[in-house]
Formats: C-alpha cells, structure tokens, sequence
C-alpha cells in the first residue's frame, strides 16, 4: 500500500515537472525522482514541457551533468531544434553530449552550421583547428557538403574527415551535388593533386572539378608539383589567365603533353602570348598540337577532338600518321562512328587501325555500349570492339569473362552466341560464370556437336541452358536422348539435381507432376491405359504438355458446352499419349466432310506435307504437331489464344481441325512470325447461284466442274504475328509466308487467298484486291478464331459464307473472267 501511494505521488510530481509517464517503465524510481528534482532546482520546466520534448526527457533521466548543459544551451540562446539535431547525432555514435566540455558544445552550437553537422564539426574538428580562418574553411565544407551524404559521416575514412580542412574543398569539388562522396575518394587518393589544388587556391585560380576531372588526375606524382609551381611562375602568377588555363586543360583531359609543351616555351610567357592561345578551345588546341597533327583544327568536329587530344597524349603516332594521310577520310566520320563511342580509345589499340577500319566505324545510327564492362587496361582489337559494339551487356561481360582465351577464339565462340541469341538480358553474374567455365574449356559449337551431339533435335539455345546448369545437370546429359529430355532438365534442374541418373529421373515424372495427376483424373485415363502408354505419357510431362493443357482444361469446363468441349480436348490428349495424334488430326473423311468440297487423295496428301522455305536468314516452315498447336497462341508471343490465359482460349481447339495448319518463321530458333492457313473453299459469285444446273446436252463431254461462278478449292493465309523485328525484317517474313502459301496452294491446285495485311508483298501482279466469298468451315470444336474474319466465329450446321475483299491470286481471277 505504501508503495503505491510513493509511486502515484511520482506520477503526479512528474506531470507538474513535464515528464511523461512512458517513461516509467523504462527507468528506475529513483533516476525519476533525481530528474524531477534537477527539473525543479534548475528551473527547466517550461522548456521540457514544450512539443515534442521526448528526445530531451529521456536525456535528462539517463544522463547525469545533461540538466545543467541543457540550461546553458539555453541561456545561450539555443533553438530546440539545435539541441534535438546534435542529441541525435550523438546516439548515432552510442555517445553523450554531456561527454565533451560544455564550452565546447557552446561553441560548436553557435556556428552557422545545419543543425545536423554541429556535433559532426565538434567531435572531429573542434579540438583541431588552430586559426579562424581553418576553422571556417571546415564550416564552410561541411555546410556545401550535402547533409544526406554527411548522415553517414561515420563511414567516412579519417583521411576524408581531415581533407574537410582543405579551403578549396567546397569551391572546387562541391558545386555539382552530384557524386561528393566519389569525388572526395578521388581526392583522398591523390596527395600530390591536393597540394596542387592549393597552390592555384591561394592564387585565386577558380576551379570547378568533378569526377571525370578527378579521374582524368589520376596520374599525378608528387614531382608534379613542382611543374605546377613553374607553371604559375611561367603565367607571371596571373590568376585570371590560369583559371582560363585550367579550364581549356581540363576539357582536354588534363593530359601531361599539355604541360610539357607550356614548359617548353620560352618563360616567362608573356601576357600577349598567353592570351593568344587561351582564347578558346581552338586556339588552344592549335597551339599544343600544331606540331604533332598536320590538320586544319577548323575542320575538326566536337565529337573528333577527344580520339585525337587522347592519340596525341598516348604517343599514338601511327594512329596521327593514319589521320593525317587520311584526313579527309577521318573528317567524315559521323557522331555515331565506333571511334567516338565511349571507352573506345581506351580499349582500343589505336595504332593497329588502318584505313579501312576507319570507313568500317562509321555509322548514321546512333547506338549504346557496355565498353565499361571491359576489363581495365585491357587492348582490343578492332575486330573485337566492333563485334562488342551495340551488343546487350551481358555479352560484354560474358567477353570480358573470356579474356585468357586467344583473340580468335573468343570471337569464334562470340560469334556462335550472337549468330542465334543465346544469350538473355536479364542473365545474372553467377549464370555467366558457369557460362563462361565451360566456353574457356571449349567453343560453343564443339559442347553442342560433340558433348550434346547425340541429343536428337537439340536446340541451340536448350543447349546453352544445359551450360548455364552444367554443375547441376552435367551427370544427366550422357544419358538425355531428345530435345525434350534436355528442355524438360534444364527446366528443372533445382528439382532434379538430387537424383542419381536420368532413369529415375524419367520414373519420377508420372508421380511428381501435379498437372498431371489431376489430369489423369478428370480425363479418366485408366492404370492400365497409363502402363501401356507409359513411354509417350512421359514424353508428354517432359515436353510440358500437362503444364499446357491442364489450364486449357480447367477454362473449358466453365464455358457454354463443356461437356463436349473437355471432351474434344481429352480425345486429342489422348491420341498424342497414344503416339497417334496425326491420325486423329486426318482421320480419313475428316477434310472432306469438315469443307464439304470433294478433295481428291493427291490433294489430300499434298495438304498433309510441311513444306519449309529459307531466306536472308530466316526459316519458314508448315507445322501441325500437337504442341506447337496448343503453344500457338504464345508464338510468336502472347495473344487471345493463348492456352494459359488467352480471353478466346475456347477457340483454340478448333486449331487442330484438319482443315488448319501453322505457319511459324523462324529467326535463327527464335520464332519471329506465325500465321495460320486454312483449306477451305471460295466462290466470286454467291454460290446460292451455283451447286446444281441442267445439263448442257450439246456439250455432253465437257466436264461440269468448270462452271464460271462454280467453287474453288481456296487456300487462305491468315493475319501475321510478330514480334522483335524491324520494319525491313517484316517486310521479309511476310513475303515469305506470302511465298510458301503461294507454293502449297499451287501444290494443291487451290486458289490462293491472303488476309489484305500481306499488301504488296509479293512479286508486282501477283495477287489484286478482289470481293470472294468465302466458306466458314465447320469445326469440331463448334467455335473457331478467324483473324481475317472478325475473330471468334461459331459455325452453324449449314454452310456458311463470307463475302469480303482480300488478296486473290490474278491467274485465277482472270480465269474466271475469261470462262
């Protein structure tokens, strides 16, 4: 009881002192007691009572001495603001103010510095100085320096700290507010450019330095000196025109010819000559190199002066040679040549190029590059900066990563990357190590015709995946048999590196696939079915056929017609574990029946053949497998059909009639293009017109098919997707599939029709815009997507037909305007 009354009688003392009550729980009674008592004597409460003073309450109970400063600060005049900012600074490095003399902390409370920098100026700089005019220089550095950098001041090295000592440091380095805390490691490191600085600030030379000025300083030694103190001696001490000098010097580079030359005239330099070749850049740089370029400098560009100011500050004679004798040559080089990017001198040996070189550099587009990602130091040849021109970066880093391999070799295995893309942007530094282990042990193509060569089908770029997981897949790949057991373990080498060998690894597929398992129920497949078709089910998991049917599944359930729909799907599934999906895609009768047109058996063969087409690099090519079917709504990329989340996936299925096949264009194995063709059947007059008539007895012998406004066999080529092409390559991709549609109609004794986006790209009066009618087909599925037709479309149990214009071949057309 006695206890509880003691502690309600410090709660109240505290709320008539200002203490919170929160801080009962944090300190002891006693420490309270002392501060309410310190409270009182010293008279501090109005001030504690005022805002937010939590900061100052808890300083007052933990800290003895912290009362009696905290009265003098205010006596002195100090704003809470003040005394929050240093308190805070002080816990940042676990210390106390009332640790540092109070004079002191007066003294450093009065300067007019951010609050945020008085402690940082007291505990490093205040027991130091030794004049005013240093301790102001300090100030002054401190207040430019910006104060997000200095919140981190305790990550600063002792040398920084004591360069803010240094009066030049604020005027020269901070006056970007960009990159301080580099530029102050750039100086830290350099001794002699620190003394040199001081020499021209104490002369009133004005300077404004950044990190690429630091950088371009690296090279000074402490004999440097002295060549800047006869400098100053040779420019009579005038501050006007040695500004005017370090500025000229450091927009060229800040080399050592420059003051080589300077100090080879005849000194003093008088104010007249001085002022001659300090006029402007020109002047300038006529007046350094006058001896070592014999070129008219009126000639020279912007973008052209820094290849030559750095020739020249190399010693890269052979290269002046080579733009000297080719002068004119080298003037008409555009802002985009090779020779101006960035890092190009630097990793270049200059010396080695030839004139050719130099009409090869040039170009009108304007282009990145990652030559920064080059190792220091490091020479290439012309050969290979080109070849790394404009290249994403991780090529250049994965080149960098080659340097122990000789120069051809490094291009040959560059080249075998880039001639297909193998590489992705978004690769990380660990992938490109193991990468690069196993392409120092060998080039590319010999890891893909030798190691993976008997790998059936292997894709080049599934081959690159079984190199970037070697460490975790290398044990499997003598026993991988196909593309899809290379694609299925480069997928999933996280799951399956633990497993002894690929025998086990195959096993494990028909237990592990969750997709799989809840296809296999809803599509009731029997154990008995599962034992006989064991090979091509697993086949199927590894080509990833569970991951892609199951979401196709999951949507035909819930849309009209599910019924028949889940079981049209379950129907194709099941022939492609049964290893006869083409018999299911042509079951005979099928193509007759689903265009009612009466096709003939060579035509019907002729249909069922890919046909494939090359050129300018790319690879055009018929395709009607079960998976690049279902895939096709993701090829070249993502559209409405798209088997995992397409709006008109329902329509999909209907891609598997007989009547429907794939062109898909490749460049190198990258799909670039995909249009879908369609046998079907056309009239150019309504064919309610036509089907039956008399016969013409007169004529009794001449066949009846040959009716003017009679049906034709028609095959049409539908909408073109793209995807990473420029305009010229969609230009070629469209001729191409405009090319083999031509060729597979002409196979097939069809009319060939093309969807109007594919205009002018064929040979001039090939096709003409023309009005047909063309037959919908029906399809298995009920619903198809016709993209030349207005997309999804539902077919009726009668014929259907659609007049519009389209592309129609002449010869057709004018043979049915002469019959």
């Amino acid at each position: 009881m006695i206890h509880a009354e003691k502690h309600l009688l410090l709660l109240s003392k505290m709320e008539k002192d200002g203490l919170k009550p929160e801080f009962t729980g944090g300190f002891s009674e006693e420490a309270l007691e002392q501060a309410c008592k310190k409270i009182e004597t010293l008279d501090l409460r109005e001030w504690v009572q005022k805002g937010d003073s939590r900061q100052i309450q808890r300083e007052l109970i933990r800290t003895s001495g912290f009362a009696e400063l905290y009265q003098a600060m205010h006596i002195w005049g100090m704003e809470e603001q003040t005394i929050h900012a240093m308190l805070r600074a002080a816990d940042s490095y676990g210390e106390h103010l009332t640790q540092y003399p109070e004079g002191q902390v007066l003294e450093a409370a009065a300067l007019n510095l951010k609050p945020s920098l008085k402690f940082e100026y007291m505990k490093h700089y205040l027991p130091l100085v030794r004049y005013e005019e240093e301790a102001q220089s300090v100030a002054d550095n401190l207040d430019s320096f910006p104060v997000l950098e200095w919140q981190e001041a305790s990550a600063l090295t002792e040398g920084q700290r004591a360069m803010m000592r240094l009066p030049f440091l604020g005027p020269y380095l901070f006056n970007w507010h960009d990159h301080e805390r580099e530029a102050v490691e750039l100086l830290e490191q350099n001794q002699p450019l620190q003394k040199i600085l001081m020499m021209n600030y104490v002369r009133g030379v004005e300077l404004f330095l950044d990190t690429g000025n630091l950088k371009d300083l690296r090279w000074l030694q402490a004999a440097d000196v002295e060549v800047f103190r006869r400098l100053i001696e040779a420019f009579e001490y005038d501050t006007e025109d040695l500004t005017s000098f370090w500025q000229l010097w450091l927009e060229n580079r800040a080399g050592r010819y420059d003051l080589d030359w300077l100090l080879s005239q005849p000194r003093p330099i008088s104010k007249d000559r001085r002022q001659n070749f300090l006029q402007n850049r020109l002047s300038y740089l006529n007046a350094i190199y006058s001896g070592r370029l014999h070129i008219n400098f009126d000639e020279v560009k912007y973008f052209q002066l820094q290849i030559l100011i750095y020739a020249v500050e190399h010693r890269k004679k052979h290269f002046l040679e080579l733009v000297d004798q080719n002068s004119e040559l080298f003037f008409s080089l555009g802002r985009y040549s090779l020779l101006f990017e960035d890092g190009f001198c630097e990793h270049c040996n200059l010396n080695s190029l030839t004139a050719k070189n130099l009409k090869d550099s040039d170009s009108i587009e304007r282009a990145s590059n990652h030559f920064e990602l080059l190792e220091e130091g490091q020479q290439y040849t012309f050969e290979e900066m080109r070849l790394l021109w404009r290249q994403k970066e991780a090529y250049v880093k994965l080149y960098a990563k080659l340097s122990p391999l000789p120069v051809d070799q490094r291009l040959l295995t560059l080249r075998q990357l880039l001639k297909r893309d193998l590489i992705g942007q978004y690769i990380g530094e660990e992938e490109l190590d193991r990468i690069s282990c196993r392409l120092l042990e060998k080039p590319f193509g010999a890891w893909f015709e030798k190691e993976f060569g008997h790998i059936q089908g292997l894709l080049r770029k599934t081959a690159m995946g079984l190199l970037r997981q070697y460490p975790k897949l290398g044990h499997f790949i003598p026993d991988l048999q196909t593309e899809a057991d290379a694609l299925f373990a480069v997928n999933n080498a996280e799951k399956i590196v633990d497993y002894p060998n690929w025998r086990q690894v195959q096993a494990s597929v028909l237990t592990t696939d969750q997709d799989w398992a809840c296809l296999k129920e809803n599509m009731a497949f029997s154990e008995a079915f599962i034992h006989e078709y064991q090979a091509g089910i697993t086949n199927f998991l590894l080509r990833g056929g569970s991951t892609m049917v199951r979401p196709l599944y999951d949507e035909l359930r819930y849309r009209g017609d599910s019924e028949k729909s889940c079981e049209a799907l379950r129907r194709i599934v099941q022939a492609e574990l049964m290893g006869q999906f083409y018999r299911l895609k042509y079951f005979a009768g099928d193509l007759r029946q689903e265009i009612h047109y009466p096709i003939r058996e060579a035509q019907e063969t002729a249909w069922k053949q890919n046909l494939s087409l090359t050129r300018q690099g790319f690879t055009a090519k018929e395709v009607d497998d079960f998976y690049h079917t279902i895939r096709m709504g993701e090829l070249p990329h993502y559209t409405c059909l798209s088997c995992f989340g397409g709006s008109q996936r329902d329509c999909l299925l209907a891609a598997f009639d007989s009547n429907k096949k794939i062109i898909l264009i490749y460049k190198g194995e990258t799909v670039a293009a995909r249009a879908c063709i369609r046998l079907t059947k056309g009239s150019f007059q309504q064919p309610s017109a036509v089907n039956f008539e008399f016969a013409d007895l007169s004529r009794e012998d001449a066949p009846r098919s040959t009716h003017a406004y009679g049906e034709k066999l028609v095959l049409f080529l539908e909408h073109i997707y793209t995807s990473g092409l420029n305009s010229a390559e969609e230009g070629v991709v469209k001729e191409m599939a405009v090319a083999l549609a031509t060729q597979k109609a002409a196979d097939l004794g069809a009319v060939a029709v093309l969807a109007n986006q594919y205009r002018e790209r064929y040979p001039s009066g090939q096709y003409v815009s023309a009005p047909i009618y063309i037959y919908i087909s029906k399809s298995k599925n009920g619903r198809q997507y016709l993209d030349s037709l207005g997309g999804a479309a539902v077919t009726s149990t009668e014929e259907r037909y659609k007049q519009e214009s389209f592309l129609v071949e002449r010869a057709a057309l004018d043979q049915t305007h002469a019959a």
